[in-house]
C-alpha cells in the first residue's frame, strides 16, 4: 500500500506576526444550553468570533433542543466559587458576562466581585436572563429579588428585553411609543440601581408604512443621554439565543476596548447579522426557536491553507474524479453552461428576476427620453464615480489573483478603462454642474445602496477566488450595454449631456469590451468545478439586485 507524506509546517510569516498575540478575555457566567444555541455554548461562539479569548463558569447543566428544555441540572455554590476564585487568581480577566442565574450563582459572584477592588474588579454585563426569547418565564421572585440587590449595582450595562423589564419593576405596561421605551429603560435603571441599561426591542417590532422595524434604546446613565439603534425585523423562527449572543458580544467589544456606545452598536449589528444569515443545523421537523449563526464572518483555516504555498495542502486537493457529479443537482444544466454561461446565468431563475429588472430600469429610459431631473443625474454621477473607484480596486485585486499573466493582463487593462471613465465623470460634473473644487471628489457622500454594494465587492474580494472576482464584476460591464440595447430604438432625448451617456454605452469600444468580458465568463466556466458553480449563480444574481438598487437610489433622491 502506498503512502503520502506531508510537511506540517510552522506558522508562515505573515502568521508569525500574531505570536503570543495578547488577546482580550471575556468570562461568561451562565447556565449550558447542550443543543449549542444559547447559554455558555452561545457564548463561547460570540466571543470566539470577536477574537477573544472565552472562560467559563457554569451555572446549570440544560438538557435542551431548540424544542424544549428535556431537564435542568443546578451546579452547587461551592463549585462555582471555586471555578470563579482559581480562574479570576490564574487568568486574567477583562470582562465578565452572566446569563442565566441560580441564587447560590449570584451569590458566589457577588461575593468573588466584592473582594476585589473597583479599580481592579472585570467590567460586568449582565443579561438578566428572567425571560427567553419564546417568551417562558426562567426566573422566580426570590433570584429576582438577590440579583437586584446582590448583582445588578456592580453591573457596567444591564441588557433586558422587554418582557424582562417589566420583571426588574414588578409590573408590565403598554408599549406604544418610543417614549415609553425611554421611561422603562429609567425605571430599569433605578430599581436596579445600574447606571446604564440597553432595552432589547425585538419583543416590539413597530410598524409604519411600508416596513417592520426594531429598536434598541441604550440609557447611559453617566451622560444622561438615549442612543435609539433602529434595525430591520427579521421574519425568522431563527431567535434562539439572540440576548445570550447580544450580551456576548457587547463585552467582547468591552474586552477589546471600545466605548459602551460602540460596544452595543457593534453587539446589535453582529446578531443583526448572525439572525438574517441564519443557519440549517435543525431537523426538518423542528419549526419553531432554531438557533442563528455565530460563525458567519470565522475564516475556515483550511481554505486558506488550501491556496497558500506555504501549507501542504495543495497536494492533497481532490481530483475531479473524486467529486461525484451524479449527486449535483447542476450536472443536468452543465451542458448549456459550458456552451454559453452568460446566456444560461440571464435564464437562470436566481439570477432572471434581478437580471430583467437591471436592464429594463426606468433610469436608463428616462435619460433615453430626456424625462430625468438633472439632480438625480447628477447624484447618479456622483454616486457612480464613488462606484468606480471601488470597482477600479476589486479589478486590481482580482488581477493579483490570476491564474495566468494574459488574465492579469486583462485586469490590468480594463482597469485603464475604468480610470478614462472616472475622469469622464469628473468632466460631467465640471462642465455640466459646475464642480470646481478637486476635493469635492473626495467628499462624495455614498449612498445606502453604494454603501451595500462596496461591501459585497469588499466581502468577494476578501474571501473569492479570481473566477468569483470576475463573476461578481462582470454585470456591471453587461448590463449597462444591455440597458442601452433596450432603449436604442427610443432614444429621443436632445440633451446633449444624456446624448454623451448613451453614447458611451452604445459605443464601439463598448461593445467590444463586453464580448471579451463574455468570453472570459464563458471560459471560467469550460474549467470550473462543477460542485462550485451555484456560488458563482448566487454571486451573479446578487450583484443584479445591487445594480437594480443602484438605480433605484438615483430615482428617489430628492434634494434637499
Amino acid at each position: 500500500m502506498s503512502y503520502q507524506t506531508l510537511t506540517i509546517n510552522a506558522p508562515p510569516p505573515y502568521l508569525s506576526l500574531s505570536q503570543q498575540e495578547r488577546l482580550p478575555v471575556v468570562m461568561t457566567v451562565a447556565g449550558s444550553d447542550s443543543s449549542g444555541g444559547a447559554g455558555v455554548e452561545a457564548d463561547v461562539k460570540a466571543i470566539t468570533a470577536h477574537k477573544c479569548y472565552a472562560m467559563t463558569c457554569v451555572s446549570a447543566l440544560t438538557i435542551q433542543t431548540p424544542v424544549s428544555v428535556h431537564g435542568i441540572h443546578l451546579v452547587p455554590k461551592d463549585v462555582i466559587s471555586q471555578v470563579l476564585e482559581y480562574n479570576l487568581r490564574d487568568m486574567r480577566c477583562d470582562v465578565i458576562k452572566t446569563g442565566m442565574l441560580t441564587v447560590d450563582a449570584i451569590e458566589a459572584l457577588s461575593d468573588k466581585l466584592n473582594q476585589i477592588s473597583p479599580e481592579n474588579r472585570p467590567k460586568l454585563v449582565i443579561d438578566p436572563v428572567l425571560v427567553a426569547t419564546s417568551g417562558s418565564p426562567l426566573a422566580g421572585e426570590e433570584l429576582l429579588s438577590i440579583i437586584k440587590d446582590k448583582l445588578t449595582p456592580l453591573a457596567d450595562i444591564l441588557t433586558p428585553n422587554i418582557p424582562e423589564c417589566f420583571k426588574l419593576i414588578g409590573e408590565e405596561r403598554e408599549i406604544n411609543h418610543l417614549d415609553d421605551v425611554f421611561q422603562l429603560a429609567k425605571d430599569v435603571q433605578a430599581c436596579c440601581r445600574s447606571s446604564n441599561v440597553l432595552v432589547k426591542g425585538g419583543h416590539i417590532p413597530w410598524k409604519n408604512t411600508s416596513d417592520r422595524y426594531i429598536t434598541d434604546v441604550l440609557l447611559l446613565g453617566k451622560e444622561k443621554e438615549f442612543i435609539v439603534f433602529r434595525g430591520n425585523y427579521t421574519e425568522t423562527t431563527n431567535t434562539h439565543g439572540t440576548g445570550c449572543t447580544l450580551a456576548s458580544s457587547i463585552a467582547s467589544n468591552l474586552a477589546r476596548g471600545y466605548t459602551l456606545a460602540q460596544s452595543v452598536y457593534g453587539g446589535i449589528e453582529y446578531v443583526q447579522n448572525a439572525v438574517a444569515i441564519g443557519c440549517d443545523v435543525s431537523q426538518p421537523f423542528v419549526k419553531e426557536n432554531g438557533p442563528i449563526n455565530h460563525v458567519y464572518a470565522i475564516n475556515i483555516p483550511l481554505e486558506r491553507m488550501m491556496g497558500d504555498e506555504c501549507f501542504g495542502g495543495h497536494l492533497i486537493t481532490p481530483k475531479a474524479s473524486d467529486v461525484d457529479l451524479d449527486k449535483l443537482s447542476i450536472v443536468k444544466d452543465l451542458p448549456a453552461i459550458k456552451e454559453d454561461f452568460v446566456t444560461y446565468l440571464h435564464n437562470h431563475p436566481r439570477v432572471k428576476p434581478h437580471w430583467e429588472s437591471y436592464i429594463n430600469h426606468k433610469f436608463v429610459k428616462m435619460i433615453a427620453d430626456g424625462s430625468l431631473e438633472h439632480y438625480k443625474f447628477r447624484f447618479f454621477v456622483e454616486q457612480d464615480y464613488a462606484y468606480l473607484l471601488d470597482y477600479g480596486r476589486v479589478h486590481c485585486i482580482a488581477a493579483s489573483k490570476a491564474p495566468t499573466v494574459q488574465d492579469m493582463e486583462k485586469e490590468l487593462s480594463i482597469v485603464g478603462g475604468i480610470k478614462e471613465e472616472i475622469d469622464s465623470h469628473k468632466k460631467r460634473l465640471r462642465k455640466n454642474f459646475g464642480v470646481k473644487d478637486e476635493s469635492y471628489f473626495e467628499h462624495i457622500k455614498r449612498s445606502t445602496a453604494l454603501k451595500r454594494y462596496a461591501r459585497y465587492f469588499s466581502d468577494v474580494s476578501k474571501r473569492g477566488n479570481w473566477a468569483e472576482l470576475v463573476v461578481s464584476l462582470t454585470p456591471c460591464l453587461l448590463g449597462y450595454g444591455m440597458s442601452l440595447n433596450v432603449v436604442e430604438d427610443s432614444i429621443t432625448t436632445t440633451d446633449p449631456m444624456y446624448q454623451q451617456w448613451l453614447d458611451v454605452y452604445s459605443s464601439e469600444a463598448y461593445r467590444k469590451a463586453m464580448v471579451e468580458g463574455t468570453s472570459m465568463m464563458n471560459e471560467i466556466a469550460a474549467t470550473y468545478p462543477p460542485e462550485d458553480l451555484e456560488t458563482l449563480i448566487t454571486i451573479y444574481g446578487d450583484v443584479c439586485e445591487l445594480e437594480t438598487k443602484f438605480w433605484d437610489a438615483a430615482l428617489e433622491y430628492e434634494e434637499k
